[in-house]
């Protein structure tokens, strides 16, 4: 056990030399057998603690020289610069590569994460690297590739003393990003709950007034009759229209006998069932029984009342029964 654990460390210890070698121990490789494109972020300025840092490195090596693999950073590797750490640390370092006949091409992939921050902006970079190369031929001569470093510049999160960090709001400074998504869900249904709910709202407590795509038949009945004074025209008006009006509900005339189908299209107005027996009475003591004598205005009261449940019968909504009242003539 021991035994493992010493090779382990010592493996660990060549690991961290290998990081750290003197980039002049090996000589640079002749221009001719590379070609080297780094793409570095544009934003130079600006960064701070918890940033990423993404470099893409494209390496071409021609034949005969190889590269070797174990030469390319290491992920958790901190950058140093004289032996003091930089505050920045290798996230993630992945590669592809292609290799033929003539050369063999390598795509770099570095993402760097920053762990330091400054009171007033400072001066940064990720140092150069080396990546190291092999001619199989002669794989005692090795030579080296430098990756040149790039140069950006750690900035406060805010000024310096300064309480209101918006007097420091920098154009690279992102703002801290919150996911509204599920607000907006929330919102967009609570919206569409609300307009079912006045809309349900305004149907139901809407009495005295008409509502689209229902039939208002008794709605015009009751608003033409409800300031109409009384008088002997008036009331034989109302009773007519009322008549009518209880006809084009059923789609064919309206007798005592036949209310059963007046139910049967609209159950509603069995809840007014004693109010309309009232009415034909009434009706029929207007008109047939001229020795009977009237109220007319407590007739014509009640039919006001009559046309209004009426109107509420028609839209199919339920009458409280105390404001049910029947006529007797």
């Amino acid at each position: 056990m021991r035994n493992n654990l010493f090779f382990f460390l010592i493996v660990i210890f060549s690991s961290l030399a290998n990081s750290y070698e003197d980039p002049t121990k090996y000589k640079d490789i002749d221009p001719n057998y590379i070609t080297l494109e780094v793409t570095n972020p544009s934003q130079k300025v600006g960064y701070t603690v918890g940033d990423l840092i993404k470099r893409k490195v494209k390496l071409t090596i021609f034949k005969p020289f190889l590269l070797i693999e174990e030469s390319l950073p290491i992920v958790g590797y901190e950058k140093r610069y004289r032996g003091e750490l930089l505050g920045m640390t290798l996230r993630e370092a992945s590669f592809t590569k292609e290799i033929t006949n003539e050369k063999s091409v390598y795509e770099i992939d570095l993402s760097y994460q920053i762990f330091t921050n400054k009171n007033f902006a400072k001066p940064a970079a990720i140092t150069a690297d080396y990546y190291r190369l092999i001619n199989p031929e002669n794989p005692d001569n090795i030579f080296k590739v430098r990756v040149p470093s790039f140069t950006f510049a750690i900035s406060p999160i805010a000024i310096f003393g300064a309480v209101k960090v918006e007097n420091d709001m920098s154009g690279y400074r992102g703002p801290f990003l919150i996911d509204s998504s599920q607000d907006k869900k929330i919102q967009i249904a609570s919206f569409i709950t609300l307009l079912v709910s006045i809309l349900l709202l305004s149907y139901i407590y809407s009495r005295y007034t008409w509502w689209p795509s229902q039939n208002k038949i008794f709605s015009q009945i009751y608003n033409k009759f409800k300031k109409t004074e009384v008088s002997k025209e008036n009331l034989e008006a109302f009773l007519k229209s009322l008549h009518k009006g209880l006809d084009s509900s059923l789609g064919q005339t309206v007798f005592i006998d036949n209310l059963n189908l007046l139910y049967k299209k609209n159950n509603s107005f069995k809840d007014i069932e004693g109010e309309i027996n009232d009415f034909f009475k009434l009706s029929r003591s207007y008109f047939f029984d001229k020795n009977k004598k009237i109220n007319k205005i407590k007739a014509y009261s009640w039919l006001k009342s009559f046309s209004l449940h009426c109107r509420i019968c028609e839209r199919r909504l339920t009458i409280d029964k105390i404001d049910l009242k029947r006529f007797n003539t």
